[in-house]
């Protein structure tokens, strides 16, 4: 893999997705059996929350968005409009999913974290833009409606960031602050900082979002996501835990010494929570399938620490926010 972004939690489709999610967690709070598929789309002073839900929970949900929103650094007011549905018996029923599911994991030992290295120095990149912004005085200027983009090319990366700022700081000054941001992450790189001009007018405030766009091609790009992919849904979908599962199964294959780096990938039938498509290939690629033992993927019988209600949202902050910690990755 060549190419990876990732997305500040202001981006409008990452909000988008972080307002999902924490009605998601909300829901599983108070109700750990609770069956979500929660969209979310909007911008220009609007944000539509809808879907179904399979739960016993009743709260305002609209507080919860507004609460995500402020999370996600969004200042304007944004008036939400709610419409959920009970959940069809049938799809409330299985903790699985309701269409057939593949989910891939990949795994590499090219960098620390056993991402691609241009997904890590991305990754790296975001989570100091968030100390920035969160932490350091002098970081007020920062916006949190940002991205960056790293291209590995064949002499050094290239690394393209897109950030919101306030008007009073000057477009030359941005650039400068945060390339020299990017090159205390890694000294040899191409940088290129809001190279279409000012980011002034930024957010879902004045721009439109939708859930489920970033998180498909976000930090691992669209061809080799890694985490957890089902924004709006439970935990145990196979979408999210599914997703993790391949990711730690990958990670491990390398620890045990399959390879240098390895894909793994799984498939559900509808409503069933035992997978029925297992494959292991590493970058020579040799089938490392008989490696994987189909009970190690049981959406049904996930352990405690797999449970927790926050994992459907900690999985999103985990691209740019350093103080997430998720069990799939064993950090």
């Amino acid at each position: 893999m060549s190419f990876a972004r990732v997305h500040g939690p202001g981006h409008p489709d990452r909000t988008c997705d972080l307002v999902a999610a924490s009605v998601v967690s909300e829901y599983l709070c108070r109700d750990p059996e609770a069956i979500l598929h929660v969209s979310v789309i909007g911008g220009q002073g609007v944000l539509f929350v809808a879907g179904d839900v399979a739960s016993q929970a009743d709260f305002d949900v609209s507080s919860v968005v507004e609460r995500a929103l402020g999370e996600a650094g969004v200042t304007q007011r944004l008036e939400p409009f709610i419409a959920f549905e009970p959940m069809a018996a049938g799809w409330a029923a299985a903790h699985a999913a309701r269409e057939p599911v593949f989910v891939t994991g990949y795994a590499t030992d090219e960098t620390h974290d056993g991402l691609p290295r241009c997904a890590s120095l991305a990754r790296a990149v975001a989570r100091r833009m968030e100390r920035l912004r969160n932490e350091d005085a002098d970081g007020f200027w920062l916006g949190s409606d940002y991205d960056v983009s790293v291209q590995m090319c064949a002499e050094k990366p290239f690394v393209i960031v897109r950030a919101e700022h306030v008007d009073q700081r000057a477009l030359k000054d941005v650039r400068e602050q945060l390339t020299s941001l990017v090159m205390q992450e890694v000294p040899d790189v191409e940088v290129r900082v809001n190279p279409s001009g000012e980011e002034i007018r930024a957010s879902i405030a004045v721009r439109l979002g939708c859930s489920g766009r970033a998180s498909s091609a976000d930090a691992f790009g669209a061809l080799i996501p890694i985490a957890a992919s089902g924004v709006g849904r439970h935990f145990t979908h196979p979408l999210n835990a599914g997703a993790c599962y391949a990711r730690k199964h990958a990670r491990e294959l390398i620890a045990s010494g399959h390879g240098r780096a390895v894909m793994v990938r799984l498939g559900w039938l509808p409503l069933e929570p035992r997978p029925f498509f297992l494959h292991a290939r590493n970058e020579r690629g040799n089938d490392l399938s008989k490696e994987l033992d189909p009970e190690q993927f049981t959406l049904d019988a996930l352990s405690d620490v797999w449970r927790s209600p926050t994992l459907v949202l900690d999985a999103i902050r985990w691209d740019y926010d350093a103080s997430v910690k998720v069990p799939w990755e064993g950090e």
